[in-house]
């Protein structure tokens, strides 16, 4: 059900290495990546839940209520470092997903199998894996997409819902039909949109960019990770002219926390308006002096809004 590291890996890994000037061997980044860079990564423990053969990497800390944390592309559960402890040291059990195809989680070859329906279930064998009926969902990015659509298809195991940059899926679409500036920010993802695209972005470089004394973590990851899973999500799942609203979508019945980072490139804070019209209470929006990666540029912020979100009753 997974696909093998392709014999070019090591090319590949050295550079992501040479961000640095590193020369360490994919080996000793695979084994002693968490004893190389300590903290949370030496705290969580790691499991994973199986659905319809693919299984999927998670790492947990914590007890309590379950909160489910999904990253975006093109990282892996690390992305969450910063909200890991603050959450679980407050009285909550959370884990966070590796994607399929990211990092440890499996790799299905079928591009089709990369197709939210197919994440959203992977989301909801990780709850039933933990022994939970339902839990708080968190995402960012395409982890945020994946978000609303649990809710909307799982409502019965969503409790909160916290979306981090990505409007609600049809609230996105009125988005890029409507506003040129999101349109034209969106031209990467159209690139790989093509069959032949290759993605246009890595877990290492990313991750060493914005974290360098994280790099023993990113480089192991990026070599684990099947690259093709990029192109594959937003061919699969990324919208395409022309843009249509799905009304056969059920509006979102769990209560909804909006984070978005004001200086986002990627995805525009405009497309948070037309979010009311898709959820059956209306969002509560926290906009942040921040970029696309807004729990990690303004994680004390985040963590902030996160917390108070979750301990307010429903």
């Amino acid at each position: 059900m997974t696909t093998g590291l392709s014999k070019g890996i090591g090319v590949r890994l050295g550079r992501v290495l040479g961000l640095l000037g590193l020369a360490v061997t994919s080996a000793a980044l695979a084994g002693g990546a968490a004893r190389l860079f300590g903290g949370i990564a030496g705290r969580v423990d790691h499991s994973f839940a199986e659905n319809d053969g693919v299984k999927t990497h998670y790492v947990g800390l914590g007890r309590g209520p379950l909160v489910v944390l999904i990253h975006g592309i093109p990282e892996f559960w690390y992305s969450w470092r910063q909200q890991l402890a603050p959450l679980a040291e407050a009285g909550f059990r959370v884990v966070a997903v590796d994607q399929r195809g990211f990092n440890r989680s499996d790799k299905p070859i079928r591009r089709e199998a990369y197709a939210t329906r197919h994440v959203v279930e992977d989301i909801a064998a990780v709850i039933r894996q933990e022994g939970y009926r339902r839990a708080h969902i968190v995402g960012h990015d395409s982890g945020a997409l994946v978000a609303w659509l649990f809710a909307t298809s799982h409502p019965e195991m969503t409790g909160k819902l916290t979306v981090l940059s990505v409007p609600h899926p049809n609230a996105f679409v009125q988005e890029l039909a409507a506003n040129p500036a999101q349109h034209e920010a969106s031209a990467y993802a159209r690139r790989m949109q093509h069959e032949d695209a290759r993605a246009a972005f890595r877990v290492g470089p990313i991750g060493v960019l914005r974290d360098p004394l994280g790099w023993p973590l990113y480089a192991a990851a990026d070599a684990r990770t099947d690259h093709r899973a990029v192109t594959a999500f937003y061919q699969q799942n990324y919208p395409r002219p022309p843009y249509t609203v799905n009304h056969a979508l059920p509006k979102v019945q769990a209560p909804t926390l909006v984070v978005h980072g004001r200086n986002d490139r990627f995805l525009l804070a405009s497309g948070h308006a037309r979010n009311g019209a898709w959820t059956q209470l209306e969002p509560q929006t926290v906009m942040l002096d921040a970029g696309h990666f807004v729990h990690q540029e303004a994680p004390e912020a985040v963590n902030r809004a996160l917390l108070r979100w979750l301990r307010e009753a429903p």
